[in-house]
């Protein structure tokens, strides 16, 4: 949802959190070089203290050079380049790593997710941790929807634990992603440390934002196959969060 015009005299008195936009790319050559413009363009705009990171996971076709091109002479960005496919998991993961400022912001580069969102996003970071960007339709074919709807079901039915639209943009504390590291090695991920988070005390909230359908590019999105391949996660993570109780409480500053 795009911030009205007439509310950046209101905005602007608010002091937001410094901000890690970061940005897995894979074969978007045809979205990648605007979406990021875009995106840095705002940043620079709203005077936000702020970091871009992209990583090119191993593309085939013109999108590392797009990035290389769009870096140059701009401090606030960092680029990664794979040497091999890591996958969207893994990329994930080092994108979060790499991020050094109070907040995380991932997004995707095929132009679904409109990096507007985040201006409104940072002002609901002085009541939460972490904020998604929930989807309110999922522009999908059935077999992907279903697919989302397991994976959004698992967390409340075993964790009780409600974590909306996990696979979702989102907003995140970097110190959530410092304090909890990862075992899973699917797309479970995502859930995971949303529920060992919501356990150990953080604040977790959900807001609505309209998807544009993926116009080019193709989808790595989760497939039955890796449904499969997620279960053997599900009952670690289950055994780490209801049984070892693995996940540290808050210990906030000041």
């Amino acid at each position: 949802m795009p911030v009205v015009i007439s509310q950046l005299k209101w905005f602007s008195t608010m002091i937001f959190p410094s901000v890690s936009v970061c940005f897995p790319a894979y074969n978007e050559e045809k979205t990648v070089g605007s979406v990021l413009e875009g995106a840095y363009n705002l940043l620079i705009s709203w005077s936000l203290q702020f970091e871009m990171i992209i990583c090119n996971d191993a593309s085939t076709d013109h999108t590392g050079e797009i990035i290389d091109s769009f870096a140059k002479n701009k401090p606030e960005v960092r680029i990664i380049h794979h040497s091999f496919n890591k996958g969207i998991r893994d990329t994930f993961e080092e994108l979060n790593r790499e991020a050094r400022n109070e907040f995380v912001f991932l997004n995707s580069t095929d132009g679904q997710w409109k990096t507007e969102i985040l201006i409104d996003l940072l002002q609901m970071t002085n009541k939460w941790d972490v904020i998604i960007a929930s989807r309110k339709i999922k522009p999908y074919g059935i077999n992907r929807l279903f697919i989302s709807g397991v994976f959004n079901l698992i967390p409340r039915l075993l964790f009780g634990v409600n974590t909306y639209d996990a696979g979702a943009v989102k907003l995140i504390k970097k110190e959530i992603i410092n304090r909890f590291p990862l075992i899973s090695l699917s797309p479970f991920s995502e859930a995971e440390r949303l529920i060992k988070a919501q356990k150990a005390g953080y604040k977790i909230s959900k807001y609505p934002v309209e998807v544009e359908y993926r116009k080019t590019g193709k989808s790595t999105a989760i497939k039955w196959s890796v449904l499969s391949k997620t279960l053997p996660d599900v009952w670690k993570v289950w055994w780490s969060v209801q049984m070892a109780k693995d996940y540290p409480g808050i210990q906030r500053e000041g």
